[in-house]
């Protein structure tokens, strides 16, 4: 298994957050609104991307050959990851066009630091738990 794809999918991931940060914290975060939900969509495809990679090959190598010490916490990623998966597409579903950004502008900045702030914890969690197996 090829650890190189999912640090790479990590980066790529980050640096659609830091855009998004950085267009969501300017004084008027209305004017990029367009922006936003762009980057917002594009952040979506991503994580689905990502998501689907580790359900599909790194789960299950991680349940089928790891120790039981390995597949109880593999089970354990998993099942942690599909909350935080349900929340960011409750993000995604209320910010990904301008008229959406728009209407919740007022939500925008406390629920992307709330949602980004998770998935950054799950990524470094990640990196330093969980990869260390493969």
């Amino acid at each position: 298994m090829e650890l190189k794809n999912y640090l790479e999918q990590h980066e790529s991931i980050q640096e659609e957050i830091n855009v998004i940060k950085k267009l969501t914290f300017v004084q008027n975060a209305g004017e990029c609104a367009k922006d936003i939900a762009l980057h917002v969509s594009t952040l979506a495809g991503k994580i689905k991307v990502h998501l689907s990679m580790e359900d599909k090959y790194l789960y299950p190598v991680l349940l089928e050959r790891g120790n039981e010490q390995v597949k109880k916490l593999a089970t354990a990623y998993q099942s942690e990851m599909g909350g935080l998966a349900e929340a960011f597409v409750q993000y995604k579903d209320q910010y990904n066009t301008a008229p959406k950004i728009l209407k919740n502008i007022q939500n925008l900045k406390v629920d992307t630091q709330d949602i980004f702030g998770k998935i950054e914890k799950r990524i470094q969690k990640e990196e330093k738990e969980l990869y260390k197996f493969i």
